[in-house]
């Protein structure tokens, strides 16, 4: 059979148009035919799909491969229509199937499943002129062929992977051998650079990855979409693209290890650790892959940054509830910076110094386990507030005892002392506060200027926060209240003027307040929309919207002692006492920085600065706030670890570089959650619905059916949308359709959705 003839057979329905063909494409759900056909004057078939379907792609599904669009030389062996051949037991067979039909196969791949198990081979014959012929062989469902494996393709070398921190990727088998040769942990992809998709890169997530491309254009492309897919993992690779200096056109590794011997030959024991040292030089030399715009992946909360024995709570409680850690890190943040409160200042350099009060809200709907995560995380605070409550009644009683003790005493006859006139008499005991609920400036004033060091406001749904500002905006000047909290967010001054109450007019020279709470998606979304966004008040949240999980039954519960080890450390740090300003009135004690930490601060602040000057509008504004926040949570980090006894803190009056270190960590983090929240909180309606799909597949982790799409995803009313959401979702590239082969005699055939990358 001719080529054409090859491609006409597997497209019964093709029509004739005009000097070709018209046919319905194969490799998408194609309701209007959009595929051409037609002939070149050499015989070389010419495929064109018009909605936009590569031609790997649409070869791929007419079982054939791209050397089939072209005649046959006249020395090829096997001339004639591909065959998948026999269904045979063993590899093997269809190995010698093949071999018959095309001589002695020069080499094999041997492609394993995780258990080590083979599941597909690449064979390859090199012909005495150049000309190549690879052909794949794939475990089926019931047997062995000559055909591609199904998706999702195990990796090259897979097995290895597991253990490896970097691994090295290249395109084609044969350079991926040449890596491994020199001493590194390698990996390719099997169909050649058009079809990385097809392929589940999940294990290499969270490894440092180095991708050595092909000099030419298809091997600049493969790079390009396997450094998109796992930056897209979670957590995500961080990936280098490393391109050989020299490397003649069409070339790759392999290539050019055999023209350096060639050139500088060297004793064979010594090749590998020579050229896997050039190779490392030239990596070292390369700046790793920015995440994609607008595309940031989650990436799992950096609970090592946090010091011990907080990490360990953190851990533990986020296992036992069955959430994500940030649900109890960041309220747990805050109360922390609460308990340092007014006592203790960063100095960054002279004239600036920054406070440690830190505001974070996680987003989130309904069922996320925030409230659980939440409640334990400010369980010792809370419990710190019981007792004071406790104490504050026992003290109010006895004041009370005290004035009604005082009119007897004086009608039986007994001189009254001055100290007990009713001008001198004493004071109401004041409460002590470290949590509160109200999120009225009016109302916390007063409860502030009894209590210098500061407050943690906690609101498990921090919506009425926000609100708040709207309910009370008439009774006193416009923005005023935002005003205050900017004053708040700084620990300075706070002037309240209250229209009923005594005194009327409260001023707290020192007002600190850390917040912390949770907050549905549409309220911040809203929030984020309004006047709290133009003022900035917005920006100061350090903010987290982690995916949603499937809640697993778990027998983990959490250790009591790491409960009652951040006891401790709490109770410790509201210990610390405040220093003494020249007025006599209590300051903060100012914390230096070490040389070391000094320069991890000024390398943060410059690189930082680069990133703010590129960006413009809410992206901005919670930059330059994110610029302090590095130093803020050093600073309550140093102080944690003060309180936890952390044997290599030297000194307790100077902040080291490995504070420092966890705080730019855990500012990182931020950012990059920063990013993909706002994109988040202003995407479009379609972009919505795609995450919601999305989002939907990661929980299921398994392929699904249109029908079974609609089951799940109650927004779509039938499986005909579920059906053209999913197509969206591979337009997006994101996954692909799979087709299911049936085990038994009969069956029918299926067609599974699958993900292949983040969207």
């Amino acid at each position: 059979m001719t080529p054409i003839e090859q491609v006409l057979a597997k497209l019964p329905e093709a029509t004739s148009s005009g000097d070709g063909w018209a046919a319905h494409c194969p490799a998408h759900v194609d309701r209007q035919p959009s595929l051409s056909i037609s002939t070149a004057g050499d015989g070389k078939v010419l495929l064109k799909c018009h909605a936009g379907c590569p031609t790997e792609e649409v070869v791929a599904a007419l079982d054939l491969t791209l050397a089939e669009l072209f005649p046959r030389a006249a020395n090829h062996q096997w001339s004639g229509a591909k065959e998948k051949g026999p269904a045979c037991e063993t590899a093997g067979e269809v190995v010698a199937y093949l071999e018959s039909k095309l001589g002695k196969a020069t080499q094999k791949w041997r492609y394993r499943d995780a258990t080590g198990e083979v599941v597909g081979l690449v064979v390859r014959w090199t012909r005495s002129d150049g000309t190549k012929d690879i052909r794949p062989v794939s475990r089926l469902a019931d047997c062995w062929r000559a055909a591609a494996m199904p998706p999702p393709r195990p990796l090259y070398n897979l097995p290895d992977l597991a253990a490896a921190e970097r691994v090295v990727v290249c395109e084609g088998e044969k350079a991926a051998d040449s890596a491994t040769a020199l001493g590194f942990v390698a990996t390719t992809s099997a169909g050649g650079a058009s079809s990385a998709a097809q392929t589940d890169w999940s294990p290499l997530a969270g490894k440092t990855v180095w991708i050595l491309p092909d000099n030419d254009e298809p091997g600049r492309k493969y790079a390009a979409a396997v450094a998109s897919t796992v930056q897209a993992l979670t957590p995500p690779s961080v990936v280098k693209i490393v391109e050989i200096p020299d490397l003649p056109d069409k070339r790759d590794l392999a290539n050019w290890v055999s023209a350096r011997i060639a050139e500088r030959p060297v004793a064979p024991a010594d090749e590998p650790a020579i050229y896997k040292a050039m190779i490392e030089e030239l990596a070292a030399r390369v700046e790793p892959e920015p995440a994609p715009a607008g595309d940031e992946p989650y990436r799992p909360f950096p609970v090592e940054a946090l010091p011990e024995p907080v990490a360990t709570l953190v851990r533990r409680a986020a296992t036992a509830i069955g959430c994500d850690p940030a649900y109890v890190a960041l309220p747990l943040l805050s109360g922390l910076a609460a308990a340092d409160g007014t006592s203790r200042q960063i100095e960054l350099k002279p004239g600036w110094a920054a406070p440690a009060i830190v505001w974070t809200v996680v987003v989130g709907e309904s069922g996320t386990q925030k409230t659980p995560a939440f409640q334990l995380a400010l369980r010792p605070f809370r419990a710190r507030e019981t007792r004071a409550m406790v104490r504050h009644a026992a003290a109010t009683k006895a004041h009370d005892a005290e004035l009604a003790r005082r009119p007897a005493a004086a009608g039986r006859g007994r001189k009254t002392a001055a100290s007990e006139s009713p001008i001198g008499k004493p004071p109401a005991p004041a409460c002590e506060r470290f949590v509160v609920g109200d999120t009225t400036v009016e109302a916390l004033a007063p409860i502030l200027l009894d209590n210098p060091r500061g407050l943690l406001v906690a609101r498990d749904e921090l919506a009425t926060w926000f609100g708040s500002f709207d309910r009370y905006a008439g009774k006193r000047p416009a923005g005023s209240d935002a005003a205050n909290w900017l004053s708040m967010f700084n620990a300075e001054a706070v002037t309240v003027d209250r229209k009923t109450g005594t005194p009327r007019t409260i001023h707290v020279p020192r007002a600190a307040a850390c917040v912390t709470g949770g907050i549905q998606p549409g309220v911040f979304r809203r929030a984020l929309g309004e006047e709290h966004r133009e003022s900035g008040l917005a920006a100061r949240f350090l903010v987290c919207w982690p995916p949603r999980r499937v809640r697993l039954w778990t027998e983990a519960e959490i250790d009591p002692a790491a409960v009652v080890a951040v006891d401790r450390v709490v109770d410790r740090l509201y210990d610390l006492k405040a220093a003494t300003g020249d007025d006599g009135e209590p300051c903060p004690h100012s914390v230096r920085l070490s040389p070391d930490a000094k320069a991890r601060y000024v390398a943060y602040y410059e690189s930082h600065a680069v990133e703010h000057n590129e960006l413009t509008g809410d992206l901005a504004s919670a930059w330059s706030k994110l610029e302090e926040y590095a130093a803020r949570l050093a600073l309550v980090v140093h102080c944690t670890r003060w309180a936890a006894d952390d044997s290599s803190l030297a000194d307790p009056e100077t902040l080291d570089g490995a504070s420092m270190a966890a705080g730019i960590c855990l500012a990182a983090w931020f950012k990059n959650e920063t990013r993909r929240v706002y994109a988040l909180l202003t995407e479009t309606e379609i972009a919505c619905a795609r995450r919601q799909l999305f989002e939907w597949f990661q929980r299921r982790k398994d392929p699904a059916t249109a029908r079974e799409v609609q089951q799940g995803c109650r927004w779509l009313k039938t499986a005909a949308d579920a059906e053209a959401a999913l197509e969206d979702l591979a337009r997006s590239g994101a996954g692909l359709w799979e087709e299911v082969v049936p085990t038994e005699k009969g069956g029918r055939r299926t067609r599974r959705f699958r993900l292949t990358r983040s969207i």
